[in-house]
């Protein structure tokens, strides 16, 4: 009877040891943590959302942020597309991605507005905004445009490098270059209208407006 006391005793120490280092491990951030979503490495502005992008990870409840998104939410990420740059172990929100909508139509393709062609365009003109380009000094509409590219004189596309997201176009303070020219989607005929207008027209060129956020 002794012996199995004893026994019983060296087993409860045994638990007691165990339920600690489980405790420690995992325990604790099991009971006192939120299962959550974060940047498994730093994630730019423009990246299309795969799985590998993104770990599970305990955050206490007071840290949270408003709208953090749990693990069984990755599906509804993937095929998304960052608009702001999400540093690594960062919890993430469904705020800071956009639906990567940019597409091409049977009927369409992917022209250039050459440098020398545009008078007058923003500085934070990116990849995925609408424009309305005028001719005659802003007399003529020739069309509204999805732009597909917009690159430097080095043809590497202009991006934002700041934190801040780019859906806004007033939060692209930080260009990685200085925007050489802009290609659209479009038709031909469209675009034959454009030639056509560059052509004819007497002045400096093209006004390339960038259209307000809906």
């Amino acid at each position: 009877m002794k012996r199995i006391r004893m026994l019983i005793g060296v087993f409860l120490i045994l638990g007691a040891i165990g339920g600690l280092i489980y405790w420690e491990v995992s325990g604790r951030e099991v009971v006192l943590m939120d299962q959550l979503l974060v940047a498994n490495e730093t994630i730019l502005p423009g990246t299309h959302i795969t799985p590998d992008l993104f770990a599970i990870a305990g955050v206490m409840e007071e840290n949270r942020i408003e709208g953090a998104l749990e693990p069984e939410t990755l599906s509804d990420l993937i095929g998304l597309t960052a608009k702001q740059r999400i540093s690594k172990n960062s919890q993430v929100a469904i705020d800071y991605f956009v639906k990567g909508d940019l597409y091409i139509h049977a009927n369409e393709s992917i022209f250039v507005i050459q440098p020398e062609w545009i008078a007058m365009r923003s500085s934070s003109l990116r990849r995925g905004d609408w424009i309305d380009i005028y001719g005659d000094n802003g007399q003529a509409l020739l069309g509204t445009y999805r732009v597909a590219f917009v690159k430097d004189e080095n043809e590497i596309e202009v991006t934002n490098q700041g934190n801040m997201g780019q859906n806004s176009a007033l939060d692209r303070t930080d260009s990685s270059s200085v925007i050489s020219h802009v290609e659209i989607i479009g038709s031909l005929a469209g675009y034959q209208e454009i030639l056509e207008k560059v052509g004819e027209s007497t002045n400096k060129g093209l006004l390339l407006v960038q259209r307000g956020e809906k």
